[in-house]
This record gives structure tokens, sequence and C-alpha cells, in this order.
């Protein structure tokens, strides 16, 4: 039986490392085995499994890379066998490939690796989104998802959500706290044998519960190697090992880990929904995209109702703290869903529902304009349509507005139902201007709108006169006697019109 090691007491000088494994791993204590199974253990119940001998934070803090810090910390034994050194050589003849790794984990990775040493747990399984998902959180291989591959009844047991706006597997703080206690409950189970663990991880429960009783009938030990498994279910094991062995011994096996600075990269705080990513971006002076990398759980451009965790650069945090008054929820009843019908394309859709094909694509996320039958698409409704058998929709028309203090580009083009980046357009201003008190901006398109007709004593109504228009045609447009629109404007049949004037269309008993 291979058994975990001792974790090594080193000394680092000028980035070189002399580790010592001690030959016995001692005994881990821990509490007695639950009896319930994975579909009704709480998180919060999960045991946290102590190592054989506590790291010295602060010598860790002294490393320059978060991948010296896992280096510093390994304990799990890699065997020199055939799996593990065919996975070696494909690592090492795919170096781009690391290297992405790298770019993918350099947000999480820091926090994963803490999250790891505050639970006492082997520091080595930061490297399992690797095997998983390339540390893509976006990853989906049909029912698993996210950067711990979370199958949806794991998802269910460790408390993720997922719905209509957010999906807690690919959200890598969420994921990564259902993936650990998911992999401390199956330590706990499964005979204290972190690689059974991470085969069950993998393979399911059942499968190693009965490897292992199997065994322990015929009175063999119970560690992963010893049992009969089948190798398709726990081939993420070797390529694990791989990864450890080419950390610990990279200049060996000539690879190289891209440095990922040992310090906290982000930073927690919360919004209470829904609101506008976009108006958070600009509130932190980030791209939506950069916002949304940090933020993978949320399926929209829009945060769930309620409260909700988000995620910004460490840098960022004091200037969404200074500017988080500002921001403004919206109005759920400005987005349905459509559900995609034969011969559908983005353009009859976006027509059918009075909206963009530029709107829809962003608000879907989509990278393709091919459709799915049957696929569900976010729609967000366009206000004041100018098409309604009851109302007068009036001329487009520019005015100015002064800045006043707190005011952005995103909430001045939310008031005057424009976006920002029309404002900034004909303003011609970049997205990241910054705006001072006093200063006067267009608004453009802003459309005047006569209130709707109504029945007889109704205040007056006014008409703003177009291009092309004459009295005669207002009052028949407007179901008004021309006698009596002259008579409440005080015209004659003579009088010009000039495109902007102003008409008073008074609602009077017997009117037609």
């Amino acid at each position: 039986m291979k058994k975990l090691l001792l974790l090594p007491l080193l000394v680092w000088f000028s980035g070189c490392v002399n580790q010592q494994k001690p030959a016995v791993s001692p005994s881990i204590q821990t509490e007695p085995k639950p009896q319930t199974s994975p579909q009704i253990v709480k998180p919060d119940l999960v045991v946290a499994v102590p190592l054989a001998i506590k790291p010295n934070p602060q010598s860790l803090s002294e490393l320059s890379d978060v991948w010296l810090r896992i280096k510093a910390q390994i304990q799990i034994e890699v065997p020199d066998n055939l799996e593990v050194s065919q996975h070696r050589a494909f690592y090492s003849r795919h170096q781009r490939m690391l290297n992405q790794v790298a770019v993918r984990a350099e947000p999480f990775l820091f926090y994963i690796v803490t999250e790891l040493e505050r639970r006492q747990m082997p520091v080595e399984l930061a490297l399992l989104p690797i095997v998983e998902s390339s540390y893509n959180p976006l990853a989906s291989a049909g029912s698993p998802v996210g950067l711990w591959q979370i199958v949806p009844q794991t998802a269910r047991n460790f408390g993720l959500q997922r719905n209509d706006w957010y999906d807690g597997r690919k959200d890598p703080i969420a994921s990564t706290k259902a993936a650990l206690d998911y992999l401390q409950y199956l330590y706990t189970n499964l005979g204290e044998d972190w690689l059974n663990a991470v085969a069950a991880y993998n393979s399911g429960e059942g499968r190693v519960l009965n490897a292992i009783a199997a065994n322990r009938a015929k009175g063999k030990p119970i560690d992963f190697w010893s049992l009969d498994l089948p190798k398709l279910s726990t081939v993420y094991i070797p390529k694990w090992l791989a990864l450890i062995d080419m950390l610990e011994h990279a200049e060996k096996y000539n690879v190289s880990w891209q440095a990922i600075t040992n310090q906290p990269k982000i930073g927690f705080t919360s919004v209470k929904g829904p609101v506008d990513l976009n108006q958070v971006a600009t509130l932190t002076q980030l791209s939506l995209n950069e916002l949304k990398t940090l933020n993978p759980g949320f399926k929209r451009n829009n945060t769930p109702p309620g409260e909700q965790p988000l995620v910004l650069p460490l840098a960022k945090m004091d200037l969404f703290a200074e500017n988080r008054s500002q921001l403004r929820s919206i109005n759920l009843a400005d987005i349905s869903q459509y559900k995609v019908k034969s011969g559908d394309s983005l353009g009859l859709i976006a027509k059918k529902n009075n909206t963009t094909v530029a709107k829809l694509r962003v608000l879907n996320q989509l990278k393709t304009d091919l459709l799915k039958i049957g696929q569900l698409l976010f729609v967000s409704k366009v206000s004041n349509n100018p098409t309604s058998t009851n109302k007068q929709t009036n001329p487009k028309k520019s005015i100015s507005y002064q800045i006043k203090s707190g005011d952005n580009l995103w909430l001045i083009a939310k008031q005057f139902k424009v976006t920002a980046a029309e404002l900034a357009a004909v303003n011609k201003l970049s997205k990241g201007s910054a705006l001072k008190p006093g200063q006067k901006l267009m608004i453009p398109d802003v459309r005047l709108k006569s209130k709707p007709k109504g029945a007889v004593g109704q205040q007056n109504q006014i008409y703003i006169v177009k291009a092309g228009d004459s009295l005669d045609k207002i009052a028949k447009m407007q179901k008004v006697k021309l006698a009596d629109l002259l008579k409440w404007n005080r015209l004659t049949t003579a009088s010009p019109l000039q495109p902007g004037q102003k008409l008073q269309l008074k609602l009077v008993s017997g009117s037609s």
C-alpha cells in the first residue's frame, strides 16, 4: 500500500527547494464515519481531515509563485508506473496547454490553494481542475460542468444553485466549496485514502465502495492500488499524479509552469439584484468580459433577484465600494423567454419581439447565429414601440442634459432610454471618459409622446407637427373636426405649420 507521506519540512533559499520525505505516514485522526449517503449529506457536517504537519503560513507567504506554494507542500507519493509515465509524456508534449491553464487559473488558484490549506486537505487537489476542465469554468462535457466538472446530482447534494439566471457549477468560488466538501466526504467514507476519494469523485462512490467491500471480504488492503476498478473510470488518477510529479520535478521532465503571483487576486462582495452587469462593469472600470470571466456563473448580463455574491479584482474593491450606491435595479418585466421554432432566425425573432439581433446576441451570449429548435432565448423588449394603435409617437429630438454629482454615462443613458454607446458617440466621448458636474451632454433620440386618447372630459392633449403635416391631415388622423382644431389653436385654414409646432387636441363631447 502506498500511503500518504508526511508534509516535508522545507527551507527555501533563492527559489530553491530541499525536500526530505519520511518513510512512514502517521495515522490520521478523524471523526467516526457518517452513515448517511451523499444524497442527504449536508456540507456543514463534512469532516475536515488534518494533515500530518501543518505548514508554516509565514514561510509559504514568502514564496513568489503559487505553483511553488503547492510544490512546497506535496505529500502524495507518485508511483513510476506505465500509466503515469504515459500521461507525463503527453503533458510534456503540450507545454502550450499548460500555459493556457495558467492563464485561466490565475484569478482563482491562490484562493483554491489557501482554501485547501485552511481545510488541511492536500494542496495537490488544486491540480485536479487541470485534469477535469483545463481550469475552464465554462467547460461542459454533457452532464458535468464547470471548473470541477460537477454533475447535477452532486450540485443538489452540496447546495449549488441552478436556475434560469445562474449555474453554481460554473461559479469557481461556489463550485470549489462544493467540490472540496464532496472530496472530504468521500475521503472519510472510502478508507481515508485520497486516491480513493478522487477515483470516486469521477467514477462514482458506489463503484469504489463495492470494490472496497470485495477486498475486505477477501482480507485484502483497501488502498486505491489494491482495488479492482475499471481503468476507464479511474483514468483521472494517473493524469492527476503525472501533473503532481511534473510540478515537483519540472526540470527533470522539461516543462515550465507559468508563474502566478503568490498573492490574492480577487475580492468578494455582493449586489442586490437584479442589476445590469454592464453597469457594474462601468462603475468598476472593467469591461463586461473581464467581469464575466470572474463571475461565469451568471447566465445573463444581469444578476438574479435578491442578494447575490460578486467577485471583483482585488484592486477594484475600493472603487466599487465608492460607487455601489449608484447601482440601479432593472425591470424584470422587460425580459422574457422565447422558444425557437422551425424556420426561426435571429432576425425573425428580433422582429417578432420588437428588439434587435445585436441585443439578442449580447443577452444570450451567442457565439454563432445558428439556432436549434426548442432552444430558449432571453429577449429584452424595446420600450416606446412607435407602432401603436392607441398612441401617437412624435419625432425624435435631441435635448441637453447638465451633469450632476454622481452621474455616469450608464445612469444617464438609462434615464433617457438610450444606450451608453449612443450617448458616448453623440458627445464624442470614450467609454471611460470622466464626467464633471455642470458639464452638458446632448441626449439623442428622446421620444416625446402625446398622452393616450381618452374619454370625454380628459385634459388637453398635445400634438407635435411633423414635416408634411397639414391641418386637415392632423384633424383626420386625430379624429377631431377641423373647425375645432382651428378654434382650439386660434388658427385659420391659411395658417402655416412648422415642424415641431405644438397643437392642442382638446376632446369634447360629440367629436368624431
